[in-house]
């Protein structure tokens, strides 16, 4: 009979492979992290990839990253002998200015101090990763006011302009939604209902099916008629009401213009969501002379950078960096 051996339990082998999947794990949640929308969007659509939210994918990223410095620490005082080495001298066999880890200090040094800055090529990153976080904006998904799915039905009433209290109320019970308080939150209300908070306020607002057209228009008769998608006739000179669905596409469009995503008539492509050099372009500006009107501004430019990111970064309105570009130079 062959004599059985236990094997012992080796730390290090655990702490480094510890090390090794946790490094994984954080590095996979930071590239989610670095595509995801940002959280007005992703809380008011209930963005998911891969089937998991915007918060558990942070949540995640947070424990292995947790995870990672507490093996990584347990790793070198593991190793610690091994790793001394790295900083002693071949010859003297004593702690000298190696050319490997001065090297690897001046790339950190290098990378934060640009960084700060915000030189190129440390600023293209930053706006290529504000570019990607941007495109999900979609102007018809957005909230009527920045998380909304915050507030109370109640709240929303009285901060978003035509919205009725009772009317939302109504709507709700209409599809079945029992509201036993205007006070409940309708990021709340949504969870619990297992739907996005964009599509209860839809149903609040007696939507049916998205809506993308103007709830408003020209013509005889005095209020209109609902069209296709939401789209009304008016009276003359006047603005129609849309059949079903067409108050939710007023909205809609409402929200759009003020934004500032949509064209003239609330058509064509996004201006929040044109980058700089494109709406340069299109406008026949030099996108040069609009990056130096920025910065002497006071505001983050680039060339590759939404309209929405500079805004947002600036905490100011698209529209605002709009007039600044296209004023003449004093």
């Amino acid at each position: 009979m062959s004599k059985e051996t236990s094997r012992q339990f080796s730390w290090r082998a655990f702490v480094s492979v510890l090390t090794a999947l946790s490094f994984i794990g954080m590095t996979f949640t930071g590239v989610i992290l670095f595509v995801v929308p940002p959280g007005r969007i992703a809380n008011w659509t209930g963005w998911t990839m891969l089937a998991l939210t915007k918060h558990q994918w942070i949540a995640l990223h947070l424990w292995f990253s947790l995870i990672f410095v507490v093996a990584s620490a347990f790793h070198v005082y593991l190793n610690w002998k091994p790793f001394v080495i790295y900083f002693k001298s071949k010859v003297t066999k004593a702690f000298a200015l190696r050319a490997e880890w001065v090297l690897a200090l001046v790339m950190c040094i290098v990378v934060f101090l640009g960084t700060l800055g915000d030189v190129a090529p440390f600023s293209s990153l930053h706006a290529w990763n504000e570019s990607i976080k941007y495109s999900w904006d979609k102007p018809q998904q957005r909230p009527p006011i920045p998380h909304a799915e915050l507030l109370t039905l109640a709240e929303l009433a009285e901060q978003v302009r035509d919205v009725d209290l009772e009317t939302m109320l109504t709507n709700l019970k209409a599809r079945g939604i029992e509201v036993d308080s205007p006070d409940v939150v309708l990021g709340k209300l949504a969870e619990v209902h297992n739907m996005t908070p964009a599509r209860l306020y839809g149903i609040a607002l007696g939507q049916t099916v998205p809506s993308r057209g103007y709830g408003g228009g020209r013509g005889q008769g005095g209020r209109g008629t609902g069209g296709q998608g939401g789209r009304g006739t008016g009276g003359q000179g006047g603005r129609g009401t849309g059949g079903q669905g067409g108050r939710s596409g007023q909205r809609a469009d409402t929200q759009a213009e003020v934004g500032g995503d949509y064209g003239q008539g609330g058509r064509g492509r996004g201006f929040g969501r044109m980058t700089l050099k494109e709406y340069c372009d299109e406008m026949g500006l030099n996108v040069n002379t609009a990056v130096k009107k920025l910065k002497d501004a006071g505001f983050k430019a680039d060339p590759d950078m939404t309209m929405r990111a500079i805004a947002d970064i600036a905490g100011t309105h698209p529209s605002e960096i709009r007039t600044l570009i296209e004023s003449p130079i004093q």
